[in-house]
């Protein structure tokens, strides 16, 4: 018996020795600590970040702010075309800072078409304007040779008379002539205030159904409500 016990306790010392030495091969679990840090954390593959650096706030970049028009304004139209041009302007949605005024409207020279000689005649030659688009007119009912004759737009130079009348002539209007008149005429115009760039952007895609309408800067200029 005691033979056997010196005989396993030699093999199992054995054993041992030749574990701590590597004899028997690499095991996971025989990793001294030193190697297993080695292996773990590749220190080759590290970068020192410094504090300055790893403290700093996230940069954010800053904010783009809208760019703000002051103030708009279009004009000058006609009082029958208000219910047209408030639809228009509706979807805008502007509130109080969408203004109506009331303009009085010198001009000297009128594109007009002659008189029909009666209302029937007028009103047939205006239905024809508005089977070819022509929606800018205003029949003239006044005693005198133009009555039931139909205005196209009175203008503050002649200039302004012809590039209009070429207009209409490329539209297939074809009776229509100028003449020196001077008349004031009471028209409105629509001031737009404190417009966002989608506001401005969506008014620029609206105002090409008035070509023939101007649009100026108003931003020193006094206004009211009407």
């Amino acid at each position: 018996m005691l033979r056997f016990f010196f005989w396993f306790l030699l093999v199992v010392n054995a054993l041992a020795l030749a574990f701590n030495l590597g004899w028997l091969g690499n095991w996971p679990m025989e990793t001294h600590e030193p190697e297993r840090l080695k292996q773990q954390h590749h220190t080759s593959q590290l970068v020192q970040i410094p504090a300055s650096v790893a403290l700093a706030p996230a940069a954010h970049p800053p904010e783009k702010k809208d760019e703000i028009t002051a103030c708009l304004e279009i004009g000058n139209f006609l009082q029958s075309d208000a219910p047209k041009i408030e639809e228009k302007l509706k979807t805008l949605a502007l509130g109080d800072r969408q203004a109506r005024l009331n303009v009085s409207d010198s001009a000297s020279h009128m594109v007009f078409i002659p008189s029909q000689g009666s209302k029937e005649g007028a009103d047939k030659k205006v239905a024809e304007l508005r089977r070819i688009n022509v929606t800018d007119f205003f029949v003239i009912q006044d005693a005198g040779p133009l009555r039931w004759g139909i205005s196209l737009g009175v203008f503050k130079t002649e200039e302004a008379a012809k590039q209009h009348l070429a207009a209409l002539n490329t539209k297939g209007v074809h009776t229509a002539r100028i003449m020196p008149r001077t008349v004031t005429t009471n028209k409105f115009s629509y001031q737009l205030r404190a417009l966002t760039s989608e506001e401005k952007a969506k008014f620029d895609a609206l105002k090409v159904e008035f070509p023939t309408h101007d649009e100026r800067n108003c931003q020193n200029t006094a206004y009211g409500k009407t």
